[in-house]
């Protein structure tokens, strides 16, 4: 990735992090706006429900005072008809005792009936003062004494009690009833004015907040409806530029590839002639060209690969093969060009794809030539269901910090690559083509050597006791006397890279 590249992209993860936290900010805006204005709505209807509840308490309250005050006046004029009637039979003889006892009836019923209105206005209520409660009370009890002489026949007293005692009663009962129906009055008017105001502002609220509700859904539908439009375009945008891309490796490496292919042929042609081969700086110079275009076709190739994988295009053809023979076909060429490669295999048949079994053993090969010892040994060992193909070489290894990210592209050791003089896609690519053949890869440093170690699966139905006996030539090992490597070193040391 180039600075440009990771400037840009460096550019826009900062204009989607600006993006998103100014959605979060008016997000949360709009949150709290909407909770406040539900929390004041709510404190509004609120108090038009404790009004209400206060405008029929004090109207109950209004009742119970005109109430009492009816009764009062029922029970004083009931009462001074039975005095009157009672002064009548004394003075005049006219017998009125039914008169006297229906109305000393009445009275009491009246009585009862105030004392009930008394209780229900002072019950619960700090607002009633005593004077109240006491002015009721002595007219009350100022009425049952009156009630009590008639009952004795004292007439005279009785009348004599009633006006000067009854009758200022009477008044000063009258009067704390009257008050209180005014003060409850004037309450029920206030507290009926305060909840048409809160009526006023509940209605201005749902007729302002309503329409802003919906105006602030619709923007933000709309905002969200461009935000996925432009989403949209750059991911199509994207897509395109990807496949442009892909489509410009593609092609670029399938150009590249026919004319190195004809370089490479000619120049090992070139190297068979007698001529150049008398001639030491024709050779070496030809095998140069030989090993340099062969590595520069296996980078186009690591290139078209890529770009197959990122497509998802990349096809894999099964098989079962020998596996001696297709590290034959990568160790060969290579060792042509002037590569020392040990070989210690045991014959054995994988189920895989024999062209990208070749590039990925291509390129572990290639690694080994450019980063790491001399000493380079192919190593293969048969296990009960798979077969574990190791590249080894002494050299100085991976550093630690980059282990962990030794399979991903282009990876970097502080700020330079960590793969120098390459495309840094080697690695990667043996990883992507393992895994896509059903295999595992993984790297191991032990005793001063670097392995890079391939598990493929083996072909089925083929035991791999079966296999070990089992060689196309008739051998156990590629060319095991010119290598000099031994059965067992080759076993036992896969085997430990195996069970690590």
């Amino acid at each position: 990735m180039s600075r440009t590249t990771r400037a840009v992209s460096r550019l826009g993860g900062r204009e989607a992090r600006d993006r998103g936290r100014s959605s979060l900010d008016r997000a949360l805006l709009a949150t709290f706006i909407t909770a406040l204005a539900l929390l004041l709505v709510l404190g509004l209807v609120f108090a038009v429900v404790s009004g209400s509840r206060t405008i029929t308490d004090r109207a109950s309250d209004l009742h119970s005072a005109d109430e009492t005050l009816r009764t009062a006046t029922v029970a004083r004029a009931q009462l001074a008809l039975a005095v009157y009637m009672a002064a009548v039979e004394r003075e005049v003889g006219i017998d009125s005792a039914d008169a006297v006892a229906a109305s000393i009836t009445e009275t009491e019923e009246a009585l009862d009936k105030v004392e009930e209105g008394l209780e229900a206005l002072t019950e619960g209520r700090e607002d009633v003062s005593e004077s109240f409660e006491a002015a009721v009370g002595s007219f009350v009890a100022a009425c049952r004494e009156v009630m009590s002489l008639l009952e004795d026949k004292d007439t005279r007293s009785a009348q004599e009690f009633a006006g000067a005692e009854l009758d200022g009663a009477f008044e000063r009962a009258v009067a704390v009833l009257t008050a209180l129906r005014d003060e409850l009055n004037v309450a029920i008017e206030s507290s009926g004015d305060f909840l048409g105001r809160l009526e006023s502002a509940i209605r201005f609220l749902v007729a302002f907040l309503i329409p802003a509700a919906a105006i602030l859904i619709y923007r933000e539908l709309v905002r969200r409806q461009h935000r996925q439009a432009e989403l949209e375009t750059r991911l199509e945008a994207e897509r395109k530029i990807g496949h442009a891309r892909e489509e410009f490796i593609a092609n670029a490496s399938h150009e590249l590839r026919t004319p190195l292919t004809g370089i490479h042929g000619l120049a090992m042609l070139l190297e068979e002639d007698p001529a150049i081969k008398e001639s030491e700086m024709a050779s070496e110079l030809l095998g140069l060209i030989v090993s340099e275009s062969a590595e520069l076709g296996r980078m186009v190739e690591d290139l078209l690969t890529t770009a197959r994988l990122d497509a998802g295009a990349l096809h894999y053809t099964f098989e079962d093969m020998q596996i001696l023979d297709e590290i034959a076909e990568v160790v060969e060429p290579m060792r042509r060009s002037g590569m020392v490669i040990e070989v210690d295999c045991d014959a054995g048949m994988v189920r895989s794809d024999r062209l990208r079994f070749r590039q990925a053993l291509r390129n572990l090969l290639s690694n080994s030539r450019k980063y790491g010892g001399p000493n380079v040994r192919v190593l293969g060992s048969l296990e009960t269901h798979s077969y574990v193909c190791a590249v080894v070489d002494d050299g100085p290894g991976i550093p630690a910090e980059l282990e962990d990210r030794l399979f991903q592209r282009f990876i970097h050791q502080n700020q330079e690559t960590a793969v120098k003089e390459s495309v840094g896609l080697g690695l990667s690519i043996v990883h992507s083509l393992t895994e896509g053949m059903g295999g595992t890869v993984y790297y191991e440093r032990e005793d001063g050597d670097t392995a890079f170690v391939i598990v493929l699966p083996l072909a089925t139905g083929s035991p791999a006791e079966t296999q070990r006996a089992v060689s196309p030539n008739g051998q156990r090992q590629l060319e095991a006397s010119h290598f000099g490597v031994g059965d067992s070193a080759a076993g036992a040391e896969l085997k430990g890279l195996a069970e690590r």
